[in-house]
């Protein structure tokens, strides 16, 4: 049981690094002096956007490893397993932008980032289903 625990617990860790790592590779060409804004960029970034990326990156997995911390109460492992699926269909849908606009870098995160939220939600269910 406690592999299953220290599994998800790790799988979110790593999902914000993976988070992290996207963002980053958007942002190296910009040390070799390309414009990475996006095209029709005003200058504004748009709020909600913003929070939405830092609810998906950061709060959402620092919630799921609060939940691990307190597994032994089933609303914390039943909030896990929300979570974790939540995560895992973001980064199914989000990998499919490689469909639509194709980038090498890229090609490296997302078919990862997607296996980590199936994982994820596959050791989620195994902890919700243990009961502890």
């Amino acid at each position: 049981m406690e592999t299953n625990i220290s599994k998800v617990s790790l799988l979110w860790v790593i999902i914000m690094v993976g988070f992290a790592m996207h963002m980053l590779a958007d942002m190296l060409p910009a040390f070799w002096g390309a414009t990475i804004a996006m095209p029709d960029a005003t200058g504004q970034a748009p709020t909600g956007m913003l929070l939405f990326m830092v609810g998906m990156a950061f709060f959402v997995p620092a919630c799921g490893l609060f939940c691990m911390n307190y597994r032994r109460c089933k609303a914390m492992r039943v909030i896990n397993l929300v979570l974790a699926a939540l995560m895992m269909l973001f980064n199914l849908f989000h990998a499919t932008e490689l469909l639509m606009e194709f980038s090498p870098v890229q090609l490296l995160i997302h078919p990862v980032m997607a296996a980590l939220g199936i994982y994820l939600f596959i050791h989620s269910l195994r902890v919700m289903k243990s009961g502890n």
